[in-house]
């Protein structure tokens, strides 16, 4: 199955030694393969040159705290930090996969000599790492950068419970002003992208590329818009909002249901429960789902868009997939999260990705391999760990920013 994200291969050939004595052969094992000497370097990717720069980090990033875990767990995670170069040498790194976290946050004083405008908060990275011999190996690493308004917690793992099947409608959104002045929520579009995740016969990954991996914008057919007349809604820095697809106690209608009256606002649809005490989003979109309940992110895969208010008779439409999408303009989109799967039911090979790189580096996979028991967690942002304490990390890679937690508000 591909899978997308930035990976390093290092590769190396054993070869086995045959001996013939007597009648009969005998298959001598090679010894195992000698500890490497990997050297890492630590790169500014090139959307961040200008903040490596004024930090004089151009030659590479100094002081990550970097971990190494292989990803068999056969042996205990390794920390690292790098040099004032941004260099990392390892003599007795064994051979294997690994996953590799590195973190680099600024200081205050190190801000300081930032660009008027330029809201990095440090460089952060997760990837695979495939070690299998020594040499030297580049590695760029994005800035996490504060934003504006970001995704910070999706909660739509399917409830589950023996005889009764999945439930999919006490799913909820949070969305956290990651800025540090007020914004205002009115006319903010949040859309279900299209996500076809896998090669069926009739809608394969290569038919769908040119939609999936479009630069210019982001195609949806489903998306609601929040409410008011543009200041009516004000969400102060470092303040959420939850936005459930429905805004009712479920705890009476479905085992460990979250109870989710409490919501800010609630996606509508034609046939579902309605709490008078929750705004309803507006349903904007090209089709309404079928099922009555609005926006509940279904499926192996999903992707999440939140846009600034868009003219929606302006928008670009077109019919593909047996379908019809329209196109949430590039200079719109706020954030997007893109969801893979870790439990594919499907024959068909996954898709290499479900969004083009400009929005999202590397889709999550942070969600655990059991169906089943996913109903009780959902993905949440990382924290960025250093001051301001309420900064969320945000790397344009949903690999890297998004972790499997517990539900904020967690079924009982």
């Amino acid at each position: 199955m591909p899978r997308c994200g930035s990976r390093i291969v290092l590769l190396v050939m054993v070869g086995a030694v045959a001996a013939c004595s007597g009648g009969g052969t005998d298959i001598i094992s090679p010894p195992p393969p000698p500890p490497t000497g990997l050297t890492l370097a630590f790169l500014p990717d090139a959307d961040d040159v200008p903040t490596a720069a004024a930090l004089g980090w151009q030659a590479g990033i100094p002081g990550l705290a970097v971990t190494l875990t292989p990803r068999d767990s056969s042996r205990a995670p390794r920390s690292f930090t790098s040099s004032s170069q941004g260099a990392l040498a390892i003599a007795d790194l064994e051979a294997g996969d690994y996953v590799l976290e590195a973190g680099r946050w600024l200081t205050n004083a190190e801000r300081a000599k930032l660009a008027h405008g330029d809201d990095a908060a440090g460089f952060a990275t997760r990837l695979d790492v495939r070690v299998a011999g020594s040499g030297t190996q580049n590695l760029t690493v994005p800035a996490s950068r504060r934003r504006a308004l970001v995704i910070s917690e999706w909660a739509f793992n399917a409830l589950t419970a023996a005889g009764l099947g999945a439930y999919y409608f006490g799913g909820y959104l949070k969305l956290t002003n990651n800025a540090d002045t007020t914004v205002y929520l009115d006319g903010v579009v949040i859309g279900e992208g299209f996500a076809v995740y896998a090669d069926f016969p009739l809608s394969p990954c290569a038919e769908n590329a040119p939609y999936a991996q479009d630069s210019e914008g982001i195609w949806t057919r489903f998306f609601q818009q929040i409410p008011g007349s543009g200041r009516d809604h004000p969400l102060p820095a470092g303040q959420s909002v939850t936005i459930a697809t429905d805004a009712i106690d479920h705890r009476p209608i479905f085992p460990r249901g979250p109870d989710l009256r409490g919501a800010d606002f609630e996606f509508s649809g034609i046939s579902d429960a309605d709490n008078p005490d929750v705004p309803n989003m507006l349903d904007v979109g090209i089709q309404s789902h079928s099922d009555g309940h609005g926006l509940y992110f279904q499926g192996n895969a999903s992707v999440v868009v939140i846009a600034m208010p868009v003219a929606v008779a302006g928008l670009t439409v077109r019919h593909f997939a047996e379908a019809t999408y329209a196109r949430l303009p590039r200079d719109h989109i706020l954030d997007v999260l893109w969801v893979r799967s870790n439990y594919l039911d499907s024959p068909y090979a996954e898709c290499p990705r479900l969004v083009g790189e400009l929005f999202d580096r590397a889709g999550s996979l942070a969600r655990g391999t059991d169906e089943a028991a996913e109903g009780s967690f959902s993905l949440s942002r990382r924290s960025v760990p250093g001051p301001p304490a309420s900064v969320l990390q945000h790397t344009r890679s949903s690999a890297a920013d998004f972790v499997r937690t517990r539900r904020s508000l967690a079924p009982e």
